[in-house]
């Protein structure tokens, strides 16, 4: 594989860690993608989707947010990351680096889960000249479709996160199966989680500037199966936050993939069926 590893600074400190995955110069289309993860999930979750769409011409870039993964080290005045520093700080400082080193590239956006919410947050996010955000979602808890996942949402935004944040200052890799997520983070989710302001700053005042200037190409996709993270009903009040543009919101069926199961997290998997990724490739290609 054609790779570099990448470090890019932020202006307040931190050193995002990444890997730049380049096509066969034959079939270079000068369209980068930048893949934003979601929460706690690593750059190398990421690696088998980027391949393909080296495979497919694209530049791709993979990176870990400030806080988690390779992205630990910083200066010491750096300011403790949080998960607005995700959106504000670490997305727009990626952009800015694949900008400055790529002028004349198109440059999308993928985003999985709270890498399509921090669009909201991301100064100009004009830049990106379209952006795919697959199982991306509005969390407040009230979004949940039935009775019992709105309690168990509840429970989580408004309970166990708040716990581990005044208990022990962190969210635990085992409790969710991904990284140690910092205690900035978790403060964040758990406010955009519990309260109709959603995505917001520290004193609840409610983040819409993104969502309401962002004037590219967007596609949002639901994942049927995916009931207890990002259900299409959450994937959907997403979507109306975008009032810029005419954004499409696509259903992902395991059934139409020959697939018993894609949920939150197959999409990216190496077992994912390539016909979805030919989608997203078509897509963005456009």
């Amino acid at each position: 594989m054609n790779s570099q590893k990448i470090t890019i600074p932020t202006p307040d400190g931190y050193y995002l860690k990444g890997e730049l995955l380049e096509p066969e110069e034959s079939s270079c289309r000068k369209q980068l993608v930048i893949i934003n993860g979601a929460t706690g999930v690593l750059q190398g979750y990421y690696r088998p989707f980027a391949d393909f769409l080296r495979q497919q011409g694209f530049k791709v870039l993979i990176y870990d947010y400030r806080g988690i993964g390779q992205s630990q080290e910083c200066k010491y005045h750096a300011p403790a990351p949080t998960m607005l520093h995700w959106g504000e700080r670490d997305m727009d400082a990626v952009l800015n680096w694949v900008k400055s080193e790529y002028p004349d590239y198109r440059i999308h956006g993928v985003g999985h889960s709270i890498g399509g919410q921090l669009m909201g947050a991301l100064p100009d996010n004009n830049r990106y000249d379209s952006f795919l955000g697959v199982a991306s979602q509005h969390i407040y808890w009230r979004n949940w479709p039935s009775f019992s996942t709105r309690i168990k949402s509840w429970f989580f935004f408004r309970g166990i996160l708040p716990l581990f944040h005044k208990s022990i200052g962190h969210l635990p890799a085992w409790v969710l199966g991904s990284e140690k997520l910092p205690k900035g983070v978790i403060r964040d989710w758990g406010r955009f989680g519990g309260s109709s302001a959603y995505l917001s700053d520290e004193k609840g005042q409610p983040i819409r500037s993104g969502f309401h200037n962002y004037q590219g190409r967007l596609k949002l996709c639901a994942v049927s199966d995916d009931h207890m993270f990002a259900p299409e009903n959450c994937v959907r009040e997403l979507g109306k936050l975008f009032t810029a543009t005419d954004g499409d919101i696509h259903v992902l069926r395991p059934e139409h993939y020959q697939m018993s199961r894609i949920d939150h997290f197959g999409y990216f998997k190496k077992t994912m069926n390539t016909k979805a990724w030919e989608e997203a490739a078509d897509w963005l290609a456009q």
